[in-house]
């Protein structure tokens, strides 16, 4: 398989290739290649030499951009900036040769490796393999290079897992229970390490399988032991699991929903794809947010739960309990405040949209929610369906779920049709102090948000009606204010 590579980067190689006899094209980009799939814009390179100071000599004679990584075990960064980025991160052996450096490697299927100059020349057949990397690619197995893989390094148990999820590889059970040894170890791991490989793991089309196998080997209750008080937490009658059970359903739903928006979006799924793609934070996109949403969005349940006096199972405001917990959990993995700000307001807000298994939502109302949650609306609304999807308990009925898609569709197309068009403003702050003869204060904003929603759902069409009805909403809060 003969590919193009950027110029640029073909003359990069051939300087270490010239200069670094014993340099080799290493890991992930030789087995995307062999599964058919080839990207050489991420390569690893793995050099006889330091590769820190080797890599700067090389940033530096291609006047590309150089990023220390790590000075004592090696490890530098080319980045060639041209229409698409290429990275190069280049390291020392972590052996004497390469293959004892192919064996400290994690996982078999990245344990592969290629002379530079065999690389340059499509020379593929030489692909250095000693742990039988290919034949796992060709099984789909995410196995182990040794015993020692995840004592050397315990965030390997997350990788590990993101691996499965990403390349819809299985895990060898030797290298499950190896993991399963290590697994406390995960609290001495750094939380922007644990975060980066959590998110890189929900970013996969579809996480849940891996989440389940996370779960049974115990290391989501050592990332988030909060989920200990959730399982076996029994719930009423909308349900049939416990709210742990519940919580992993609802992501197996939610997935489902993003992973093809058209089958019950029809033409917002364009819209709705773009939404779960943006990247508030570069390389962190919204649909892992949102599936981070979903698994605290129940959280504060056990905290919550409570018997009234008729024996019914209730969990009054475990919304804002789960909002507090999923809050310290994100400063935890130090999200950024925009990231942090969209996860608390999904999980807060989550029990908003249950007014569409019930009567018509009015227009009005729809545009309040869309004010309320901007840009995360469809977030929401996609949290919801798959919050209702994993509620299957015998006072659920069909016709109510049935109900709730179809006011859940009317409602983003509303909301898309706002956000096209939006309408100007029929009054301003001015027309309503001269108008009324008010003075400037937070009166002002209240009246021209009640009027900006009015004018939504087209209840004002003219300046004239915006102030009669702002007169009016004036008139209505004057005995309040008054008493």
């Amino acid at each position: 398989m003969k590919t193009f590579l950027d110029p640029r980067l073909k003359s990069l190689l051939r300087d270490i290739a010239d200069e670094e006899p014993e340099s080799y094209v290493v890991g992930g980009a030789l087995r995307d290649y062999l599964m058919g799939e080839v990207h050489w814009t991420d390569l690893d390179i793995a050099v006889a030499g330091n590769g820190f100071l080797l890599s700067k000599h090389w940033a530096d004679r291609h006047r590309a951009s150089f990023v220390p990584l790590d000075d004592f075990f090696g490890t530098g960064r080319i980045v060639l900036v041209s229409e698409e980025p290429v990275t190069i991160d280049v390291s020392s052996f972590k052996g004497s040769d390469i293959r004892k450096d192919l064996r400290m490697r994690d996982f078999t299927v990245n344990a592969l490796a290629v002379r530079v100059q065999d690389f340059l020349t499509h020379s593929m057949d030489r692909i250095v393999d000693v742990v039988d990397g290919r034949r796992d690619i060709l099984s789909k197995t995410i196995r182990a290079c040794s015993e020692r893989s995840f004592h050397d390094d315990p965030l390997r148990i997350l990788r590990a897992f993101r691996f499965a999820a990403n390349l819809q590889f299985a895990l060898d059970p030797a290298t499950l229970i190896d993991m399963q040894q290590e697994v406390t170890r995960l609290a001495e791991i750094s939380p922007e390490r644990i975060r980066d490989e959590l998110f890189a793991l929900l970013a996969a089309d579809s996480s849940i399988e891996a989440l389940e196998i996370m779960d049974k080997a115990g290391v989501i209750e050592i990332l988030f032991p909060v989920t200990t008080a959730m399982r076996g937490c029994t719930q009423n009658e909308f349900h049939h699991l416990d709210v742990w059970g519940h919580t992993l359903e609802t992501v197996r739903q939610l997935e489902k929903l993003m992973l093809d928006p058209e089958s019950l979006f029809g033409s917002l799924g364009p819209w709705i794809k773009e939404y779960l793609n943006d990247c508030p934070v570069k390389g962190r996109p919204r649909r892992t947010l949102l599936k981070m949403a979903a698994l605290f969005h129940d959280s504060g349940k056990p905290e919550s739960r409570f018997i009234d006096p008729t024996g019914r199972v209730r969990f009054f405001g475990h919304e804002k309990v789960s909002k507090e917990i999923v809050d310290r959990y994100g400063e935890r993995l130090k999200l950024a405040n925009r990231e942090s700000s969209i996860l608390g307001n999904l999980v807060e807000g989550h029990m908003r949209p249950t007014i569409f298994t019930g009567e018509q939502v009015t227009k009005r109302a729809v545009l309040r929610l869309c004010r309320r949650f901007g840009d995360d609306t469809s977030g929401l609304l996609l949290l919801f369906l798959a919050d209702l999807a994993a509620t299957r308990g015998p006072a659920r009925t069909p016709e109510s779920e049935e109900r709730a898609r179809e006011q859940v569709v009317s409602a983003l197309e509303i909301c898309f049709d706002t956000e096209q068009s939006p309408p100007k403003p029929l009054l301003s702050g001015h027309d309503i102090m001269d108008s009324l003869g008010l003075t400037p204060g937070p009166d002002i904003g209240r009246i021209l948000k009640h009027i900006g929603e009015l004018q939504d759902a087209g209840e004002v069409t003219t300046k004239e009606e915006a102030l009669e009805a702002a007169a009016a909403m004036l008139n209505s809060e004057s005995p309040a204010r008054e008493s």
